[in-house]
């Protein structure tokens, strides 16, 4: 109270300046909830362009701050799913029969999964032999006249004459 005003007495009007800070925007952090429901986007199909809004930030925000789980997008699917069964495989254990079916059922649709993902993929595995390339008119002819014989045979080359 160097110049006679009170620190905290209102202002103008009631009002209360606030604390200064830093400069600019905080920062947008990351947490673990955010971290699994960006997971949970990205193991549904979303895009990083389409995720970013519903964690609330932009793009080049999610790709800096979230910067694992989007090196691990394509395998987001995989990382969930894992999870999931995890918790199942805990449940189960503590005794949960409703649990043990759901870990019965999953493990069941993921087989099914591989074992449909085999067959699709044997199919693919064998390719056809690439065929040659058609000859031209000039190709054909060259091949001709190298399979010549008999009286139209081209002569000899010279003998050396020693």
């Amino acid at each position: 109270m160097a110049d006679g005003i009170s620190e905290d007495a209102p202002g103008l009007f009631g009002w209360v300046p606030k604390p200064a800070r830093g400069q600019g925007r905080p920062g947008f952090e990351w947490t673990r909830e955010k971290s699994n429901r960006l997971m949970v986007l990205f193991a549904c199909g979303y895009s990083q362009k389409d995720a970013a809004p519903l964690i609330g930030c932009d793009v080049k925000t999610l790709r800096k701050v979230f910067s694992r789980e989007c090196a691990e997008m394509k395998r987001a699917e995989l990382v969930v799913r894992s999870g999931m069964m995890a918790k199942l495989v805990e449940e189960a254990e503590g005794g949960s029969v409703s649990a043990i079916k759901q870990l019965e059922a999953m493990v069941e649709r993921e087989q099914t999964r591989v074992m449909g993902e085999k067959v699709k993929a044997r199919g693919k595995a064998e390719k056809p032999e690439p065929k040659a390339a058609p000859l031209g008119k000039k190709q054909e002819q060259q091949l001709q006249a190298e399979g010549v014989g008999g009286l139209y045979q081209p002569r000899p080359g010279p003998h050396a004459v020693n």
